[in-house]
């Protein structure tokens, strides 16, 4: 599951203490993940978890900040502004 469905469940289920139990669990993954990379691996399994790890610190980044903020409701700016929305345009959208 992507960690934004991850951080939208933890704000349905427990608000902004489900929020801080998300950045314990973020915080424990990335370190696995730094203990893993400490192993002895092939160059392309390296670069795989070298790509993870950046992927987790940013999540964490993002959950302690809202942890920091006090952030109960995931309809906050502070989250909200962390979605990407893309829009793909098609042969049937009008210029």
């Amino acid at each position: 599951m992507h960690w934004t469905a991850d951080v939208e469940k933890a704000f349905d289920e427990g608000g902004y203490e489900g929020i801080k139990a998300y950045h314990k669990q973020l915080e424990d993954q990335l370190a696995s993940t730094v203990m893993l990379v400490r192993q002895k691996l092939s160059k392309l399994a390296k670069i795989s978890v070298n790509a993870l790890i950046v992927i987790d610190v940013h999540a964490k980044d993002v959950v302690q900040n809202l942890v920091e903020t006090n952030i109960s409701d995931k309809n906050a700016f502070e989250w909200v502004s962390q979605l990407r929305y893309y829009w793909y345009k098609d042969e049937h959208d009008i210029d």
